[in-house]
């Protein structure tokens, strides 16, 4: 069994006809209606650059365990956000990335209705990652993470949106998105780099967590962006001091990246144990300032 979301992807939508009454066509015609951004792609492609230990400083913390792992609705306001920040470069996608595939080897394979969603922001992109084109990757990576069967009622809400044209948008995305959470044990939305958004879409996706995280109390939110961003995290999502990480690259991180760069490198030969163990304790000096 594959022991990533990527795989669990895969997996679901090629049963994705079996879980409903409706035929697989309709299925696949919603998944296609409801954005052009391809997350799990960009995932992928992070998963190549990662360590074997990445970020297990992280998965250890007491605090991100229990926001993972709890089954009850958290008391403290903002409980059910985990928020990491740090400059350009602290490995914070690389952080992501390890955060996705976790909440799925610890949760999915035990609560098989347990939806994952995520977001690889970009600057670059920011013209195609408008409000209605994530909230519809939400909603279509809720459908197909999840192994729980498609409701009637979202299909009845896609036939009034078919009947009206077609054009599926942000109030019709969140009526569906709200039908599939109400089935859901637990949801949980990753954002990478949501500093990297355009403004005004980073503020209206922020109005949008809020009322998920007010009205839904299954929803868990992981973020990361650089510092600047946690004033405006904490305005809109009152964020919890023991769930705020400021991510700063370790020295076993650094190293163990490097040594692995050494080892794949195509000319090995030109490079003896010393030279890389030489290389590899002046590029970790540096990284701290000595």
């Amino acid at each position: 069994m594959r022991a990533d979301i990527e795989g669990c992807l895969q997996d679901i939508t090629s049963e994705l006809k079996s879980v409903s009454k409706f035929s697989d066509d309709r299925v696949l015609e919603l998944l296609r209606m409801l954005t052009p951004l391809e997350p799990l792609k960009r995932h992928q492609d992070v998963k190549l650059l990662r360590t074997k230990n990445a970020a297990a400083w992280l998965l250890g913390l007491e605090s991100f365990c229990k926001w993972r792992d709890s089954n009850t609705t958290p008391v403290e306001k903002g409980g059910r956000v985990f928020s990491c920040y740090g400059i350009p470069g602290a490995g914070k996608t690389v952080i992501s990335s390890v955060v996705i595939d976790n909440i799925y080897s610890q949760l999915h394979k035990v609560y098989s209705n347990i939806g994952i969603a995520c977001l690889y922001a970009d600057y670059k992109d920011q013209s195609n990652q408008t409000l209605a084109h994530i909230l519809g990757s939400f909603l279509r990576q809720f459908l197909t993470t999840a192994s729980e069967c498609i409701p009637d009622a979202l299909f009845e809400k896609l036939d009034v949106i078919l009947k009206q044209g077609g054009k599926v948008g942000t109030e019709n995305i969140m009526a569906l998105l709200k039908i599939r959470l109400q089935q859901l044990k637990r949801a949980f939305i990753c954002i990478d780099a949501v500093d990297e958004l355009d403004p005004n879409v980073q503020r209206q996706l922020f109005d949008v967590l809020r009322e998920l995280g007010t009205n839904y109390d299954n929803t868990r939110l992981f973020l990361t962006g650089r510092g600047h961003i946690e004033s405006e995290v904490q305005k809109r999502l009152h964020v919890l001091q023991k769930h705020q990480v400021v991510i700063t690259a370790s020295e076993q991180d650094i190293q163990e990246f490097l040594e692995q760069q050494i080892k794949d490198d195509l000319n090995p030969d030109a490079m003896d144990k010393v030279l890389a163990k030489d290389i590899i304790d002046k590029i970790i000096k540096k990284s701290q300032g000595m």
